[in-house]
């Protein structure tokens, strides 16, 4: 399980921007440039679900499960590979049964095993988003602003 906390900055209807800093594993994240960096880089901005009815200025308690988390990194990383794989390990015996050169038939099945990789990590990813697998979650406010 993935916990951070965070000050809340602005809110929206079922949703808050948490300010938080930067851990040093953001440094060796391939998507670091992808996230809200404010005030020179050691603070980021990310939006979550308002679950506690946090308000501006409360600091909250983030949280993301560590299994969704396992489970997309495998999609993202492993899929496309394995079809990558299988397109190549199947493409000598499917080539004979199509008709190409060997060789041809091992490059244009590596590249369709690839493609179908591809397309199936994208398939999951539009299904986890549908659910909102992938989303922060306020899950408790660890101290209420003044106010």
């Amino acid at each position: 399980m993935s916990q951070e906390s965070g000050i809340v900055e602005t809110i929206e209807e079922g949703w808050v921007w948490v300010k938080t800093r930067r851990k040093s594993a953001c440094a060796h994240c391939g998507h670091k440039d992808h996230c809200h960096t404010i005030e020179g880089g050691d603070r980021m901005l990310v939006k979550a679900r308002n679950l506690t009815d946090a308000r501006k200025g409360d600091e909250v308690e983030l949280f993301l499960n560590t299994k969704t988390q396992l489970k997309c990194v495998f999609m993202v990383y492993m899929v496309p590979v394995i079809g990558l794989l299988v397109g190549a390990f199947s493409g000598n015996g499917l080539s004979t049964l199509v008709g190409l050169r060997p060789n041809m038939g091992i490059f244009l099945f590596s590249a369709l095993g690839l493609g179908a990789g591809f397309l199936i990590t994208r398939l999951y990813s539009n299904r986890m988003e549908t659910k909102n697998a992938m989303t922060l979650r306020v899950t408790r406010v660890v101290k209420r602003a003044p106010g």
